[in-house]
């Protein structure tokens, strides 16, 4: 039976995969249902965070009925601990020990094969005996063993923030990898899905160029207006409410094609509505002048988040004459345009020191867009130009800038007032540029 109604979190969720309101990406969509049918291509699905990259992923497995073995990787992670875990998700087990009614012995040594998962498992019980079992996870592991009992199992292996592991272990990966493809032959569905950041995929190459042709690179783009705005009417047919179309309009444009930005604003807005479940009867309506009120909340709740993503963009490695962090983002936001090319950069910073070559400046733009800079940046690779990967972020960068020129220190009060003030100057900017973007 098909559900009618529906809680506030099952539609908007910021935070979570979207089910309900998953919007497909048909060519993208078309690409990855191709990849997972073709026995021994890998997967790799890159982009920038909260552009939906899990969303599209969870989705399509479901419709494709794969069901995944999920590694979550985390900062430091090695190999070792990730084939464990993906092992221990499994639950195997082996035989330690067996007895027999009849002789009532216990025979026999450590038995060194498998013999099954946790759905036809436990601690095997047979008419005129029992046999005791332990986790295999205790045994050595090898990625050979993993992909045969994954393939066994008929599922696959999805690895979540691939770019978080550490470079020497995406060497051994990329071994991993090909034992996976090798063992496809006898599991035609086995396949490793890895997600993470912009350049992912040139990583795995780089580290084996034999994978070259047998890996699947599948960007999941930034979302465009109709896309997000199909979030929204998804939304609004759910819940049975209506959004004014100039909220849906400053949703878009603050979303910045990130999905999971247009479901927290719309979240908080029927939030502020009191609206938290499908509405019976006559559709509910949301008033223009609650999107300030979730608007001051999506900055409150984010602005830890801001700075703690100019911090990490700004941090100090390695000092550079007029080329650390904080001076290239100054740069780019004295230039005052919504894009901007290496060569406006290098002009900008030569009013300080009219000699200057910036022989390595793209490189340590180029760095501003990775996530060991928080993706402060993003770079535009058909127009050649960065920016800022939203307006928040920039509104906030230059609230902090501008006080740091001051040589005043600003309280979270002021800087949320001033945040806020920045963001309706930056709004139409933004707009226009997004939708020259997408050619709208």
């Amino acid at each position: 039976m098909r559900k009618k109604y529906f809680n506030l979190e099952e539609v908007f969720t910021p935070s979570q995969p979207a089910n309900y309101t998953f919007i497909p990406r048909n060519l993208v969509n078309r690409r990855l249902k191709r990849a997972l049918k073709t026995p021994g291509k890998q997967i790799i699905i890159y982009g920038y965070s909260g552009a939906g990259k899990t969303t599209l992923l969870t989705n399509t497995l479901k419709q494709e009925k794969i069901i995944p073995v999920i590694t979550r990787c985390i900062l430091g992670m090695t190999l070792s601990e990730i084939l464990i875990d993906a092992f221990n998700q499994l639950e195997i087990f082996y035989i330690t020990q067996k007895e027999n009614n009849e002789s009532d012995k216990i025979g026999g040594t450590l038995s060194a094969s498998y013999f099954g998962i946790k759905a036809s498992l436990g601690a095997e019980t047979t008419e005129g005996g029992k046999s005791s079992t332990k986790r295999a996870v205790e045994l050595p592991i090898s990625p050979q063993t993993l992909a045969k009992f994954i393939g066994e199992a008929g599922k696959c292996w999805v690895l979540e923030d691939y770019h978080k592991i550490k470079s020497a272990d995406k060497v051994q990966l990329a071994q991993v990898m090909k034992v996976f493809m090798d063992s496809s032959v006898d599991y035609p569905s086995l396949k490793i899905i890895a997600i993470g950041a912009v350049n992912s995929a040139r990583e795995v190459v780089q580290f084996d160029p034999e994978m070259k042709s047998r890996i699947s690179e599948i960007e999941i783009p930034l979302m465009t207006i109709d896309n997000l705005k199909n979030i929204i009417s998804e939304g609004e047919r759910l819940l049975n409410v209506k959004f004014p179309d100039d909220t849906i309009k400053k949703i878009v444009t603050y979303s910045s094609g990130l999905p999971a930005v247009t479901h927290q604003l719309a979240l908080l807005l029927c939030e502020e509505e009191n609206i938290n479940k499908t509405i019976k009867g006559k559709v509910g309506s949301i008033k223009k002048s609650t999107f300030e009120l979730a608007l001051d909340e999506f900055i409150n709740e984010n602005s830890d988040t801001y700075k703690s993503i100019y911090e990490n963009a700004t941090k100090i490695i390695h000092t550079r004459k007029l080329e650390n962090p904080k001076d290239l983002l100054i740069a780019i936001l004295a230039i005052n345009k919504e894009q901007v090319s290496v060569y406006e950069v290098r002009d900008e910073i030569r009013k300080l020191k009219d000699d200057y070559q910036g022989t390595n400046l793209k490189k340590y733009l180029d760095e501003l867009t990775k996530p060991s800079r928080s993706e402060i940046l993003r770079f535009n690779r058909d127009s050649g130009l960065y920016f800022f990967s939203n307006p928040f972020i920039k509104a906030y960068t230059q609230c902090v800038v501008r006080n740091e020129i001051k040589s005043e220190s600003i309280n979270q009060a002021a800087l949320l007032k001033e945040l806020k003030t920045t963001l309706n100057r930056e709004l139409e900017i933004a707009k226009e540029a997004f939708l020259r973007d997408f050619e709208l």
